[in-house]
């Protein structure tokens, strides 16, 4: 039997998966929950061989979650769960402790594919992530050699990068740093001219694309 769990916001893709999986024998979802608390309070108190985390938390971010909750459960298998497929969020994913990588489509034979894989000591891909992860290995090597540019950033510009990634609001990280909102807008500012992002979601992309956190 394979004890699974799932940490997603949303609680129809709990309730989703967790109708697939009500009358299957070998494979046990355990809990489902929408919040990080709850999973972080579970997973202390009941044993599961796999967790199930999506990326996009109320103020976390899964990827770093992932290599919070890999360091503090070294043993638990985690499969990424989300709609995004971008290389950069699935290398810095599996970078992280994470053993598989689903898209929310995947239905049950897929997910327990998945599940199967990563508890035998393998790692699991979608389908659609291993062709762009195998399109990108191919464009890098037909294309000529360059060297990619990494912007200097300060400490200061860092740190707020790193808030930005983990969702934290303006307010929130002109707070946590007792800095007022208008140093944490010329920050952004700062930012998003230096990694060449329009927005948030840009500045995110950059920061994984060019592991500019950690």
């Amino acid at each position: 039997m394979i004890r699974f769990a799932i940490l997603d916001d949303h609680p129809l893709v709990v309730e989703g998966i967790r109708s697939l999986f009500q009358e299957d024998a070998y494979f046990q979802l355990v809990w489902g929950v929408t919040s990080v608390e709850q999973c972080m309070q579970l997973l202390q108190t009941t044993a599961i061989d796999v967790l199930l985390l999506d990326i996009h938390l109320e103020q976390y971010n899964g990827i770093t979650l992932c290599k919070q909750l890999k360091e503090q459960l070294p043993n638990l298998h985690i499969i990424i769960l989300t709609s995004y497929c971008e290389t950069s969020f699935v290398k810095t994913a599996l970078y992280n402790g994470a053993s598989g990588y689903l898209l929310k489509n995947a239905g049950y034979k897929e997910i327990s594919q998945a599940l199967e894989s990563v508890c035998t000591g393998n790692s699991y891909l979608s389908e659609l992530v291993q062709q762009k992860m195998l399109q990108g290995l191919l464009t890098r090597k037909s294309a000529t050699t360059t060297i990619a540019y990494v912007p200097h950033l300060t400490r200061r510009e860092k740190e707020v990068l790193q808030l930005i990634v983990d969702e934290y609001t303006t307010s929130e990280i002109a707070d946590k740093l007792f800095v007022s909102l208008k140093t944490i807008e010329t920050h952004r500012m700062n930012l998003l001219q230096k990694l060449g992002a329009k927005n948030t979601a840009g500045l995110v992309k950059a920061a994984l694309s060019l592991e500019l956190l950690g």
